[in-house]
């Protein structure tokens, strides 16, 4: 069975980058001057596991203020414009000519991710969406891609997950699936590279080494 699971935001839109100005731009305006740990340590975690970061590591932030003025600073940023990333339309295209099963398993809260995907008319792609609230613990634990393997009736052994990021990489990884980086704001690492079965430059890369894998 061909089966792929994709991350969302870093990997289908650039949404990483607006993310880390919005969360700048706050911790800024807040005073909250450790702000670069906190974007490495909660990228592509849920909200509960971001909650539980800045609240046992930052005591002295109102942590549900800062992410809310966070939430709603990236909504206007992306209001008038969906920044999808490069290869993207392509590669979803290929996979349904040839019949592969498609899922996201993304952190962000369903809410965003349907408005997201909507946006960019890319919600018909996926046979299931797993989002962050869905899972106690999102990634790096492999909860979430456990959910959307289940959800195409896949074995993880034999699913590819498309990422980005670290904690995205180590949660498919502990799923036991095939991993695919496209590093998006974080570079590979020796660490990452050995939890892959392949690091590409974009998504468009995806297509040729999909397809000679699948034959």
């Amino acid at each position: 069975m061909k089966a792929i699971v994709f991350d969302m935001d870093g990997v289908l839109f650039d949404t990483e980058r607006i993310s880390d100005m919005a969360w700048r731009k706050i911790a800024a305006e807040m005073g909250f001057e450790d702000v670069e740990t906190a974007i490495q340590v909660c990228r592509g975690q849920n909200r509960n596991d971001t909650d539980r970061y800045l609240e046992s590591h930052f005591p002295e932030l109102d942590y549900p203020v800062f992410l809310d003025r966070c939430r709603k600073l990236s909504q206007e940023m992306i209001a008038d414009h969906m920044p999808v990333k490069e290869g993207v339309y392509e590669l979803l295209d290929w996979l349904k000519r040839q019949n592969w099963k498609i899922a996201l398993a993304t952190s962000t809260r369903r809410e965003s991710t349907m408005h997201h995907l909507s946006a960019a008319n890319m919600t018909e792609y996926f046979d299931a969406i797993i989002t962050g609230e869905q899972v106690e613990h999102s990634k790096p634990a492999p909860d979430i891609y456990n959910l959307a393997c289940e959800a195409l009736d896949a074995t993880p052994a034999w699913t590819f997950a498309v990422e980005d990021s670290p904690n995205g990489i180590r949660s498919a990884a502990a799923a036991k699936m095939r991993v695919i980086m496209v590093p998006d704001m974080v570079k590979p690492t020796l660490e990452l590279r050995e939890m892959c079965v392949v690091v590409l430059a974009s998504l468009k890369d995806a297509i040729p080494f999909l397809d000679k894998v699948a034959q």
